[in-house]
Formats: C-alpha cells, structure tokens, sequence
C-alpha cells in the first residue's frame, strides 16, 4: 500500500547554551573518533504517542523543550561546536565558542502515525521528512547537530536527532537525550537535574600503547581524509529502494536458539562450546546465517567468504577503565570473516556463534588489539559482502521520557537506510528479548522475512541442506 503524506514546517530557530555558560573550549579527537571521519551522520527517531492539540504543541510543549534544550546543551556542548583541522594542529579537533548553536525545527505531519510505528517493511523515504538533514552551508561550517519535533495532531510526536559520529557515539548520544528528556518530564522543570551524571571528556585517561592513532592518520590519508582535504560526509539526499522492518527475538527464542548450539557442540563437536554463548552472540549469529542464506537465495554472489562487524563499547573495558559517561566515541570493532558455504551449512549458526564470541574485545591492554585495521577491515569488507550491527541493548534507547512516557518506537534510520546496518536494542514493550531493525530491496525483505520465521518455527530447519 503506497502512502503520502507532507511535513509542513512551523518554526525554525537555532539553540544556543545559555550566553557565557560554557568557555570557549577545544576538544581533540581520539584515536576511538578519527575513523569516524568517513561515516555519513547519525539519525534517529523517537515516536511517542499522545493526543495533543497543535495549540498546546506550538505554546506549551515547544516553548518548554527549547529553553530546556538551551540549558542541557550547556553540558553537551560539542555537539553545538564546530569540527575544525588548524594548521597548528596534527588532528582534528571539536571547538566551541561562545555563540555558536544548533539548528532546532518545530514541523507538524498528516501522515499515519501507527503506520510508522509499525514493524512490518515501510519505505525508509517515508522518515526522511522528520529528521533534519546534516548538510554544508554556503560559507559556514558544517552543522555537527540537528533536531525535529513533528506533531501528528491527536495522534503523537516524533522526536528526531541528526548529529555526526565524530562527535559521539550511540552510548553518549543516547546519554544526551536521556538527559534532556528527564529534564523536560519535570512538571517542575527542575533543571537541578542537570546536575546528575554529567557527561566526562577527560581525554586523558585513554592510552595509546600501539601508536593506533598514527596508523589511522595515515590511513585516513589513502581515503582523502588529510588538513588540506577536509570534508565530512553529509545526510544522503537521493530516494532510496529500501523498505525497513522490525524482527523481535522474545526470550523463550533466545534460549531455544542457545540450547540447538550446545545441543550441537556436544553432539558434534563432541564438547562444549569454548566461548560465552550470550543472548548478543546469540542473537547476531541468527540474523547473521538467515541474512545470507536469504540473500543467497535472491540474488547469490560469487564471493567465497562473508564478513562481519560488531561495535562493542569498551568504556569499562580499558585500561584504566573510562566512566560509563565519557562523552565521545569508545567502540571497538569486533571484526570477523567465515567462508560463505560454512553458514549456508547445516552448522552455520553454531559456526556464526563461535566466530562472533571469539572476536569480541576483551579487558585491559589487548582491548585494543587490533584497533589500528579498523579501515583497513572496512575496506576489506566492503570489497565483498559483510553484515554489521549497530545499537545495543544498553543504549537504553527506550529509556528516554519526556513527559510522555515510553516511546512507541524507535527507528534509527541511518544504520538501516544509509550504512545498511542491522539495528539492535532493548524491546520496547518491556519484555525480554531484543528488537531487530533491517532495511533491505522489497524482493530481499521478503525473502528475509520467510527465512527469518521459518528458521524460528523448529530447530530441524538446520539440519537440512539451507540452500534457498
């Protein structure tokens, strides 16, 4: 069913922190955020559903959210910074100064409200309209923030975020919004709430034992990325094929799933298995093997070998460990490859899971083991097919409340939509379990759709040759 709809906009203005709040303030970039550099923005949207009249929207709820906006980004201020590469400098750096603001957008939409919240396959065109694209402005530098609250009359508000990677990642983006959202669910107001877990940005505490971030300089020269030729990459603009879909993995399937892999190695194998068979490793060699075995049958490739990626926050990983409030990008990338016929086999997932578990970082020094490929790997990667998962269920995501509960829904429609990413995180329903986001061609959607649910109908359907 074909739908439409128009996003008229309201009101457009710019936040700023409260004037003189915040010093001016320059703040360097990690060896965590400079392979960042090359990685379109990130974009999320919240749908929270309340009746609610434009009336109220435009003079109670608006009013309410900037000037709380304005005092929260008073503790978030690189978000309202500016990315600069000083001929002073041998890396980027985020630089604050007094004044500077963020693009703030008040929109009002006739669209089907329950239509978006939805987990059946929509266009991913369709949630365009409700985020504010990062793009560079004419003799001005490119915007590192964005937000849009659209009204659905009666029905509900989306709130949605645009912000570039290099800035943060999901654990202190999803950190900012939790913060904001407390702050505006106040019926006081009470901005002394600002006043509890605060973001960190002490640099200081994060070592540099192998020289990642001369490696990732230099590698980042191969790719244009240099002082001279310094352009970040902007919010896709062109429509895309793309539908996207919603999969939930309930608890009872999880540990279904885990009980057919242990069942395996011991029958097998003949032991158990030698890594921490977890609900995530669990989850992600699932979507993994019903991802390629359906893809294989749309469309098989002739690569000989499948790749994936999983960004694991390491904050409380390193040596020493960092707060679980530092502000910026702290993910490691577990990266890893198996040969294609291995999870098209009637052992994949138990194959997908060994694979997964084992290139997960581990604690201290060798956390960072690796590090210094992560383009490297990307590029690899890229050159044939690989799948990777972003978002994690202790983001909280569903956590963020302002005033009006839970949200309905949760897209994050850059990771499906633009790096054609699998999505995960927490239920929303608050039940256990996990939601599964993917964008893929309507013809692979609903080839994924029938492996997905058919694979999860009885565990027989991995001893059978898995060929679509």
């Amino acid at each position: 069913m074909a739908y439409t709809h128009t996003v008229n906009v309201l009101e457009q203005c710019r936040i700023s922190p409260p004037q003189g709040s915040v010093p001016q303030t320059s703040l360097p970039l990690t060896f965590f955020d400079l392979p960042i550099l090359c990685m379109p923005p990130v974009q999320c949207l919240y749908f929270y559903e309340l009746q609610v009249s434009k009336t109220h929207f435009m003079y109670s709820i608006l009013p309410n959210m900037k000037h709380l906006l304005s005092l929260t980004l008073q503790h978030f201020f690189p978000f309202v910074g500016n990315l600069t590469w000083s001929p002073q400098s041998s890396k980027p750096e985020i630089v604050f100064v007094d004044g500077d603001s963020v693009l703030f957008t008040a929109a009002e939409s006739n669209f089907n409200f329950n239509h978006l919240c939805g987990n059946y396959p929509r266009d991913v065109n369709e949630f365009s309209p409700l985020v504010n694209p990062l793009l560079p402005l004419p003799n001005a530098p490119y915007p590192l923030f964005a937000l849009r609250v659209t009204l659905f009359q009666n029905s509900g508000i989306s709130v949605g975020y645009s912000f570039s990677h290099v800035v943060a990642d999901g654990m202190a983006g999803n950190h900012f919004m939790r913060v904001w959202g407390s702050v505006c669910s106040s019926l006081s107001g009470d901005t002394g709430l600002l006043s509890h877990s605060l973001p960190d940005y002490d640099r200081t505490m994060i070592n540099d034992p192998f020289g990642i971030e001369t490696t990732t300089l230099n590698d980042l020269k191969t790719i244009n990325i240099t002082q001279q030729s310094f352009i970040l990459p902007c919010t896709p603009t062109d429509p895309s094929d793309k539908v996207v879909a919603t999969f939930i993995i309930d608890l009872p399937k999880v540990e279904k799933l885990k009980k057919w892999v242990l069942r395996w190695f011991l029958e097998k194998a003949k032991k158990e298995p030698p890594f921490s068979l977890t609900t995530l490793v669990i989850s992600c060699a699932y979507v993994w093997v019903c991802l390629v075995r359906a893809l294989e049958g749309v469309d098989a490739l002739s690569n000989v070998r499948e790749h994936f990626l999983l960004p694991v926050d390491v904050r409380t990983r390193l040596d020493p460990p960092l707060p679980e409030t530092y502000f910026g990008n702290c993910l490691m990338y577990s990266f890893t490859s198996i040969e294609k016929n291995d999870l098209l086999g009637e052992n994949g997932l138990a194959l997908a899971a060994e694979v997964i578990a084992k290139a997960n970082p581990t604690i201290g020094i060798n956390v960072l083991n690796g590090a210094e490929n992560v383009l490297t790997n990307l590029s690899l990667a890229r050159s044939e097919r690989f799948v990777g998962i972003s978002g994690s269920p202790k983001l909280r995501v569903y956590d963020v409340n302002f005033g009006w509960g839970k949200p309905k829904k949760i897209e994050i429609i850059s990771s499906t939509a633009t790096y054609g990413f699998v999505t995960l995180c927490e239920r929303g329903d608050a039940a256990k379990g996990l939601e599964i986001g993917i964008a893929l061609k309507k013809v692979e959607m609903d080839a994924f759709v029938s492996v997905f649910e058919d694979t999860l109908k009885t565990e027989k359907y991995f001893l059978h040759n898995s060929r679509l």
